[in-house]
């Protein structure tokens, strides 16, 4: 194809932006729709019997005696004979029932993990998204999936647009608003329910935009104040309404991304298996120490200093190439028994689900090859196994 070198360059003026922004917007919302026929929004999936018994670790014979014993939901079947089918409502039941996890002790707060790494592209939001669904469905957990990206990736995992019908008062920016004009704010009204069981929303919008300006402004009116804290401090009465707070970052060192790391119980941080991915491994832990370690010429004591209960780093878009395999070395060579032992492979599918709005967990069955599912999602289900097993064992400790 020849180019035309002598085309010229084209002025852009304000309103050029704000049209292109409204053309974006519309567009998106184009894409939603026809990506989510026939339905305008999101469903959760219904899952099949064999897939219903996998979640629940039993056999085909002790799914039949349940059946027949009446006391689970007995799903759908188009006529009689014909495969059971049961809704995520229905599934999440019969796994409670049967593999029994571990009930959150009496009087413990929920967990806040947040997923953060400086560098974009590194399936942050996907983890965040598929933590988020797996403890639902494979534990049985009440989840709290909180958006702190302004551009609003997860919210739009969720088949919602957050350009278009999520405004600031809907996300967390009332309690910075809050925050910055000394008011306190009560975010229980805030989480809104998905096309997920057991998992709500706090969403995003390019409004959170606005706290990267208000509370430096706080900042400069009062030097002593704790910017740092103001998430920790709304989400205290939401840690007794779920079992996990679950919080989607932006690629970027900023307020609200301080605000999500210093909430955060534990925090896991994806990494992909190449050597600028590496390389940004070794800022973001220079950034992320000189944050945690540097509250202190903010008025923070010793005794408020924050301790991690725990950093876990997962390694994720594995490709079976042997350049990965020396990063993914220098990676457990360098953070050693803090990389999960799992690794996230690089799929076709991943990629396919992620542009339809979807994750692996919204697929119970694929029509491709069965293979290549379980291929990504088994290693998913290993981590939400891993991090439930982990706080569980907090929640004992405490």
């Amino acid at each position: 194809m020849d180019i035309n070198l002598s085309t010229p360059p084209i002025e852009v003026t304000p309103d050029d932006l704000v049209n292109l922004a409204a053309r974006s917007a519309k567009m998106l919302e184009r894409i939603r729709t026809q990506m989510l026929q026939p339905f305008p929004r999101k469903v959760a999936p219904a899952f099949p019997s064999g897939k219903l018994q996998e979640l629940c670790g039993i056999d085909k014979a002790r799914f039949s005696y349940l059946i027949k014993k009446g006391e689970l939901p007995q799903g759908t079947q188009e006529k009689p004979g014909a495969a059971r089918q049961f809704t995520l409502a229905e599934t999440i039941e019969w796994v409670k029932a049967e593999r029994k996890p571990r009930q959150r002790p009496a009087g413990k707060d929920g967990k806040v993990i947040a997923i953060g790494n400086f560098k974009g592209g590194v399936t942050k939001t996907t983890t965040s998204m598929v933590l988020a669904q797996g403890l639902s469905l494979r534990h049985g957990r009440r989840v709290l999936h909180i958006d702190m990206d302004p551009q609003g990736s997860a919210t739009t995992l969720y088949g919602i647009n957050p350009h278009a019908e999520i405004n600031g008062d809907q996300t967390v920016l009332p309690l910075i608003e809050a925050y910055v004009s000394g008011e306190t704010f009560d975010m229980k009204h805030l989480p809104m329910q998905t096309y997920w069981e057991n998992l709500d929303l706090i969403p995003s919008s390019t409004d959170l935009f606005n706290a990267e300006f208000m509370l430096p402004a706080r900042v400069h009116a009062s030097p002593s104040a704790k910017f740092w804290n103001v998430l920790n401090d709304g989400l205290k009465e939401l840690k007794h309404e779920y079992d996990y707070i679950i919080i989607d970052t932006a690629p970027t060192l900023s307020y609200l991304t301080i605000n999500a790391l210093f909430a955060a119980d534990g925090v896991i941080v994806p990494v992909m298996p190449d050597t600028l991915s590496f390389a940004s491994m070794v800022q973001f832990w220079s950034l992320f120490s000189d944050m945690v370690s540097g509250m202190k010429q903010f008025g923070e004591s010793a005794d408020e200093a924050k301790v991690f209960d725990f950093i876990d780093i997962l390694v994720t878009r594995m490709p079976n190439k042997a350049n990965a395999s020396i990063v993914r070395d220098w990676v457990i060579t360098t953070y050693g028994e803090r990389v999960l032992p799992v690794e996230i492979p690089e799929t076709d599918l991943a990629r396919t689900t992620t542009n339809d709005f979807s994750t692996v967990y919204d697929f119970p069955n694929y029509d491709g090859n069965a293979a290549t599912l379980r291929r990504i999602r088994v290693p998913y289900d290993q981590v939400v196994d891993l991090i439930d097993s982990k706080v569980c064992y907090l929640w004992d400790k405490e």
